[in-house]
């Protein structure tokens, strides 16, 4: 993601209050595009919310954009759940198609963005590449279940390592993706807010960005990289909440920075240790909250997934009890 990206983390605390958090980027697109190349990556691609600006501010600015993929995350809904596209290869006029009627009160009729089977059909018949991210997300709390069995049969590319979300979480929706789409592939991105780009990403095969596509586009590829960690969220956060506080509060900048050094001593440390505090505690709140969602939504697939292990371990010739239980099979 880039400074282009709008976007807000909501974070569950204490008896279900939550603390929603600016999670603005903080590398403008040029900043993170030579970051991925300096860490080794062949080509690279920008999904932000909603928006190509980022692209598009890249291809118009750098010396040299050639290895840049356009990419977007597009907020879609699916039977009243949330959903997060990955389109890959989209031009501005693709942009505009799959955003159009989206301020209509009818919306649910004219926008594409409420309507997935056609959304993916009007990415097939343009080439676009359309990958799942995170299949184990959810907001304002809408039950996974139902929403997995409706969504994950329409997609045959899926978010397998997601940079940013707990072990637990990548691996059962993986899981639950072979299970629910047999042939399932999957990608890897690194969902960085920060400079932690070039931890995760997706291997691919081709020189040109074209290539590239082709190589998704044939299921060509394997997610590759690390998965979230507390002290990576707990990096992003802090770097985000810091970039926001200062490069989004204008002039008061000046203001607060004077009333900072012109309090004691002893109150900058109470302040600075409550705040780091809060962060830290939202960081592990936020990761006991993706644990608890993979053990909820574990329940309520059961059956499929026990059906789902007991094949695999016959065809295996293993019991069912010594079948995998989740990870990346290619």
């Amino acid at each position: 993601h880039t400074s282009f990206s709008e976007d807000r983390e909501q974070f569950t605390v204490a008896r279900g209050v939550t603390v929603t958090i600016p999670f603005h980027p903080t590398l403008s697109p040029c900043q993170a595009y030579d970051l991925a190349l300096r860490r080794g990556m062949t080509h690279v691609t920008f999904t932000d919310h909603d928006t190509i600006a980022g692209g598009l501010d890249l291809l118009a600015r750098h010396a040299d954009p050639s290895r840049f993929v356009m990419g977007e995350e597009v907020t879609c809904f699916h039977a009243g759940a949330c959903l997060h596209i990955g389109v890959f290869g989209l031009t501005p006029a693709d942009h505009d198609h799959l955003h159009a009627g989206a301020e209509r009160t009818d919306r649910e009729q004219r926008c594409l963005r409420w309507n997935v089977p056609q959304l993916l059909a009007y990415c097939a018949e343009r080439g676009l590449v359309c990958e799942l991210k995170h299949p184990l997300w959810t907001r304002d709390g809408t039950p996974m279940a139902p929403t997995l069995r409706a969504a994950l049969p329409m997609f045959a590319l899926f978010e397998g390592i997601n940079g940013t979300r707990h072990r637990q979480l990548n691996e059962l929706g993986a899981e639950l993706c072979r299970v629910l789409r047999p042939g399932a592939v999957f990608t890897g991105g690194s969902d960085s807010h920060t400079d932690n780009i070039g931890t995760t990403w997706t291997e691919t095969h081709g020189e040109t960005p074209e290539q590239v596509l082709a190589s998704l586009r044939g299921g060509d590829c394997r997610p590759m990289g690390d998965h979230g960690s507390h002290r990576r969220l707990d990096s992003d956060v802090r770097a985000c909440v810091l970039s926001n506080a200062t490069g989004r509060a204008g002039h008061f900048v000046a203001l607060a920075d004077d009333y900072w050094h012109n309090m004691p001593l002893a109150a900058q440390d109470m302040l600075a240790l409550a705040a780091s505090a809060g962060v830290a505690y939202a960081t592990v709140s936020e990761f006991a909250r993706q644990r608890q969602l993979a053990r909820d939504v574990a329940e309520a697939m059961r059956d499929e997934l026990s059906q789902a292990r007991a094949r695999l371990a016959s065809e295996q010739g293993e019991a069912p009890d010594g079948a995998p239980q989740g990870g990346l099979v290619h």
